[in-house]
């Protein structure tokens, strides 16, 4: 499981010597097979040595940088790539000793950047776009706290430990013995509870997950959500039935299907609202030809992609950004190149100027917004007027 830590240590990262190499694969095989991806690994490696021949740099460092590119085709060429997952990141540079893999369990686009930082933008997208989810399982005694991202699943082992029942007497000794011990059980639950709810404030503050998922019986689920900090609160999606003992797998898929049912929801809601301001010419666009004119302008807030959709278009070398036709990028002039699916790289570039991107599963409404579509920062044309007025105000 990739964390925001592992992220910003390879977005920091700057190579005093030597070259740092960035290869990513779409390893999906419900669309990709092994042969597809030993072939796309060697023309990529083949374009990257005719790179390297091409920089400035000294002989020990480029004999480094061919046996990265050994190291890699080696690796890819093995049998035993991991079938779960439908994409590898490696970031090497021998040089400094650096050599790092990930597997993700989503597809990103293949490609091989030589640089002297690390190529992070679809790990960037992928932390945008995936909801870090805590799961929180308790009961009247235990609490057990689970994170999950991307299809993958941790427990804090350390949390459980943690949770504690008070020890002392917390009622008088006239009551009678029956009644006594009824209410005793009932008060070392609300402060087991109460202690859960701290801790979870104080996990959240250290480390930041983004939607919150209880798993308990009724009423004890209840109860804790009513104790919850507003903020976790306000991120919690979903409370579902479970024994505090289950085995993991089980856990997952009673989080993943809370998580499903609360993303079609806010899908429905997105879909709705981009239907709406269409409708009114407000602020809003859909079709791909659209959308990428939106990134132009920066004008993406949150961009809404049909899950499978793919389109042949054309994107910047140099700076990336993505186009529907043309010869040269209206951003910085470099001349185009053709990509087979420029979906990737519209999806990417809002995440880099900071939009929301969801993928869309439901089918009913994005066909009829083109598979594409986006709410945007400025209705169609009010840019225009804005930069009129700053001009007449010169």
């Amino acid at each position: 499981m990739i964390t925001h830590q592992e992220v910003n240590l390879l977005t920091n990262y700057t190579a005093r010597e030597g070259v740092a190499i960035s290869f990513f694969l779409n390893t999906d095989g419900s669309e990709r097979n092994k042969g597809m991806w030993d072939i796309e690994t060697k023309d990529m490696l083949k374009n990257a040595r005719k790179e390297l021949e091409n920089l400035n740099v000294n002989r020990k460092y480029l004999e480094a940088a061919e046996e990265n590119l050994k190291r890699i085709q080696k690796f890819i060429s093995m049998e035993n790539l991991a079938p779960k997952y439908k994409s590898v990141a490696i970031f090497v540079n021998s040089v400094e000793n650096f050599y790092q893999i990930y597997w993700l369990p989503v597809p990103v686009k293949s490609r091989l950047v030589i640089d002297k930082n690390f190529y992070v933008r679809p790990l960037l997208a992928l932390l945008e776009e995936h909801f870090r989810i805590g799961i929180i399982l308790v009961d009247s005694r235990n609490a057990r706290l689970f994170e999950a991202y991307m299809g993958e699943m941790l427990e804090h082992l350390d949390f459980a430990a943690k949770t504690k029942n008070p020890k002392k007497p917390l009622l008088e000794t006239f009551m009678k013995r029956e009644k006594r011990l009824m209410q005793k059980k009932v008060e070392e639950t609300r402060f087991h509870l109460s202690s859960v709810a701290g801790l979870l404030k104080t996990h959240f503050a250290c480390r930041h997950f983004d939607k919150l998922i209880i798993g308990a019986h009724k009423p004890i689920g209840d109860h804790l959500a009513r104790l919850l900090h507003r903020k976790l609160h306000d991120n919690l999606i979903g409370i579902f039935e479970i024994d505090i003992h289950a085995k993991e797998n089980d856990i997952l898929l009673k989080a993943l299907a809370a998580e499903r049912e609360f993303e079609l929801e806010e899908e429905n809601k997105l879909l709705r609202k981009i239907s709406n301001e269409i409708e009114k010419d407000g602020y809003a666009v859909k079709g791909i030809k659209s959308v990428i004119e939106a990134e132009h302008d920066y004008n993406i807030h949150t961009l809404a992609v049909a899950e499978d959709f793919s389109q042949l278009g054309l994107v910047c070398p140099q700076c990336g950004m993505p186009h529907f036709e043309g010869k040269t990028c209206t951003c910085c002039g470099e001349e185009l190149v053709q990509v087979s699916d420029v979906v990737y790289d519209i999806v990417e570039e809002a995440a880099r100027q900071g939009a929301t991107v969801q993928h869309i599963r439901g089918e009913y409404l994005i066909p009829s917004l083109g598979n594409v579509a986006a709410m945007t920062k400025f209705k169609k044309g009010e840019l225009v007027r804005t930069e009129e007025a700053a001009e007449t105000e010169a």
